[in-house]
Formats: C-alpha cells, sequence, structure tokens
C-alpha cells in the first residue's frame, strides 16, 4: 500500500469516471483498454452507501474471480469499509452482484502485477506513475507487490447474479 493519500487534486480525477458512469456513460473505459468495477460499501461511520470504481486486472472465468487493485490500500476509504462490512455490492459493464472480498499475498500480488503489465503496459506505467510509482523491469514491479494491496473478488452467490 502508498504511505501518502492522495491529492485533492487526484481525488476530483479518480471520481471523474464514477461521475461519468452514474450520468449512463460506463464501459467507455474500455477506449483506453481498461475494466473498472464500481464498488458500493457500507460507510463504516455513517452506514450509507459509498460508491468507488476500481480497475479489474484479471478476471478467471474458471472460479468467477475478479482481481483489483486499491492502490492506497488501508487508507483508502472504500477498503476500510470493506473490512468492516465484507459483503458489498459489486458491477462490472452490466453485471450486478453481491460479493466478498479477499486480500492477496504479496507474492500473489506481485506476479499479478507483472501478468497485468505483460498484457497492458503503458496503462500499467500510466496508473503506476499516477500513484507515485515507477519501475524499470518486471522484478521492480514485481517487488512492488510487497507495497500495493491486490484482492479478489468473488460473487456471494449465483442467485444475486445478473449478466
Amino acid at each position: 500500500m502508498l504511505e501518502k493519500r492522495p491529492s485533492p487534486l487526484m481525488k476530483f480525477f479518480f471520481k471523474v469516471p464514477l461521475f461519468m458512469h452514474k450520468l449512463g456513460l460506463g464501459g467507455w473505459e474500455r477506449l483506453i483498454g481498461a475494466q473498472w468495477m464500481l464498488l458500493t460499501t457500507t460507510g463504516r461511520k455513517t452506514g450509507k452507501q459509498r460508491e468507488t470504481l476500481v480497475d479489474v486486472m484479471d478476471y478467471n472465468t474458471t472460479t468467477d474471480t475478479y482481481f483489483i487493485e486499491a492502490a492506497y490500500g488501508a487508507h483508502a476509504d472504500w477498503y476500510k469499509n470493506i473490512q468492516a462490512q465484507p459483503i458489498f455490492q459489486a458491477q462490472v459493464g452490466r453485471r450486478k452482484f453481491t460479493a466478498n472480498a479477499k486480500e492477496l499475498d504479496q507474492q500473489d500480488t506481485g506476479e499479478m502485477l507483472v501478468q497485468f503489465f505483460r498484457r497492458k503496459p503503458a496503462y500499467t506505467r500510466s496508473v503506476m506513475a499516477m500513484v507515485g510509482l515507477k519501475f524499470k523491469d518486471e522484478n521492480e514491479l514485481r517487488a512492488l507487490g510487497n507495497k500495493l494491496t491486490l484482492l479478489s473478488v468473488t460473487p456471494v452467490s449465483h442467485d444475486h447474479s445478473s449478466t
């Protein structure tokens, strides 16, 4: 996880895609080679519904598991909300489902970062640079797995899913 929280400007920048999604413009991220998951969590202090978009780094069709990034790890409000209330709502594209999340270990996080980089090198470098991380090669990227938090997200029950 990263040590410092995003600046107000970065927070605004991260919120723009959420605003676009609320306007019905979700899905445009595919134009830049990304896939995002809309998380709806319950605020741990307020009890209000909170929404945020996160990168989907991978999807395992066999296990129906999405892998998402929490660059600010334990500092991110949405991550703290999931820790307090592990069942939340998720949406990828038009698919909405009730989900839970589990943190990956550092080795799996490093490997997931490398696999994501191999598929999307320019996107990976730009996203990492936005949060103040740079790397020279796959070994340095793998080592960043010690600083970042990745989560596996799975539907709680397929009865709550829709495609």
